[in-house]
């Protein structure tokens, strides 16, 4: 082959790959990249443009090894650190971003956008403070970075600095003007100073630039019955199902409105423990001889993941480990673990029946994915009550649980009923309990407020969590 028609077919090998990635044809785009860079492994640009479509085509691990590729052949390439960052952090891989983004900060320190996903993994991994040092560069380098300012104050606000992070959301909603997710920030700023009648006319604020956006509805429901106005909160929550009938978040506050009118039919219907959380026992897995050898390897997998990070504050998870999205390749076990979700998701729905006047199981998906990460308690730990907000149906499968769940008391065990410390109520819930066992999974509504209650063992317990989130 002589060099011009060498030439010749290597612009026309990355000429196809362009013409594709072009259309978002990622995984069509995805083999002409491949013979491209066979040949010509050192073309940086060639190489993120290749990156970007591995990811968008689920082979993040495609997508890794040519931003590698890249950052050994051009060091100081911005571009190629900042593409690293993005898809380390999207897959969980919260120090290797942190790391890719650093580098990017000091090849182009004037990249605002660089510095602020920098304080978004920062924050992820729960190192809150220097979180607010990247944003603070990224309003140097840009005054007017409203995700910036609103990011800065989400901290503040978690820290109990309540009058900063009204400043701070202050200066983010003079830039993204009716923002609804800065107005709903603000807002509960607001509440935590209590200042609760600025509160409710901050959340209104929010609704009305976008009715559809449901953390301002359930704030508004919550200083509602902060002020012993339930009525009120179940009006405004139910405007909202009204759009969107099996909304999570929405649907959790007026669980909570409902308890403290004293509406008991009302909440028994909505939350009815009996009913609609069902533990499944599983006897095999598909490619497993036995439980005990599934079991197995799902903790092998787990404790050896490399998402599995110490949980910040900002996750339920207290003092323990969770991973990031282990549907991510390569699964290993979480394959075979989710097609024993798909099956019990049909028994789940078989064993509900119809039922055209309950919102949960009137309006449940027909199309779904699922979202799967892991928990990992180590001695001792435990959830706070909390909701899963973007999904229908949630779960947990214990894959190995400590002796002490089965002392007598119910250390370990895993509570429905109670809500989330973020919430304000007074009224005492129905609560319900299950003892957690290795192959026992447990579903219920995305809704429902759980946790596991705290236990201290030389032991430890492992879990996995899954999301059936309803496709768009």
């Amino acid at each position: 082959m002589n060099s011009a028609v060498s030439a010749h077919r290597l612009n026309a090998m990355l000429s196809a790959a362009m013409t594709h990635h072009k259309a978002g044809r990622f995984a069509k785009a995805l083999p002409h990249f491949r013979k491209y860079l066979k040949r010509r492994p050192d073309d940086i640009e060639a190489l993120n443009m290749a990156s970007f479509a591995a990811f968008q085509s689920d082979h993040a691990d495609m997508a890794l090894s040519w931003l590698n590729t890249a950052k050994a052949a051009a060091p100081d390439d911005p571009q190629t650190f900042y593409n690293l960052g993005l898809v380390s952090q999207s897959i969980g891989l919260y120090d290797d971003a942190a790391a890719a983004y650093r580098r990017a900060c000091e090849l182009e320190p004037d990249s605002a956008s660089a510095h602020y996903n920098l304080g978004t993994v920062l924050n992820q991994l729960g190192r809150l403070d220097e979180a607010i040092a990247a944003y603070d560069e990224a309003i140097e380098a840009d005054p007017g970075h409203g995700k910036a300012h609103s990011s800065k104050a989400f901290i503040l606000r978690t820290e109990g600095k309540s009058d900063d992070a009204i400043a701070a959301y202050g200066r983010a909603a003079s830039i993204q003007v009716d923002d609804p997710t800065v107005l709903t920030g603000l807002g509960k700023a607001l509440q935590d100073a209590g200042r609760l009648s600025e509160a409710v006319s901050t959340f209104a604020r929010a609704i009305a630039a976008d009715p559809d956006y449901p953390e301002a509805t359930s704030s508004l429901a919550d200083v509602l019955v902060q002020r012993e106005e339930p009525l009120e909160a179940i009006t405004v929550c139910d405007a909202f199902l009204e759009r969107h009938p099996i909304n999570a978040s929405v649907l959790a506050a007026k669980s909570i409105a409902l308890n403290e009118a004293n509406d008991k039919d009302a909440m028994k219907s909505l939350v009815d423990l009996d009913r609609f959380v069902s533990p499944i026992r599983h006897e095999r897995a598909p490619g497993f001889k036995d439980m005990a050898a599934f079991n197995d390897a799902i903790a092998d997998h787990v404790t050896n993941h490399p998402t599995l990070i110490t949980s910040p504050t900002s996750h339920a998870t207290r003092l323990g480990k969770h991973t990031a999205d282990l549907t991510v390749k390569p699964k290993g076990p979480i394959a075979a673990f989710e097609k024993l979700v798909g099956s019990a998701v049909d028994t789940f729905v078989q064993r509900l029946g119809p039922d055209s006047a309950h919102p949960f199981i009137a309006n449940r998906p027909r199309r779904w994915h699922l979202a799967v990460w892991s928990i990992v308690l180590e001695g001792e730990g435990y959830q706070v009550s909390h909701i899963h907000r973007a999904a229908w149906l949630s779960g947990v499968y214990y894959a190995k649980v400590p002796a002490i769940v089965n002392d007598g008391g119910n250390a370990g065990w895993i509570e429905f009923g109670e809500p989330g410390p973020e919430y304000h109520w007074s009224a005492e819930p129905e609560a319900k309990t299950f003892q957690p066992k290795p192959g026992l999974m447990v579903l219920f509504p995305s809704y429902m407020f759980h946790r596991t209650i705290p236990f201290e063992s030389d032991e430890t317990r492992i879990s996995v969590a899954f999301d059936v989130v309803p496709d768009a």
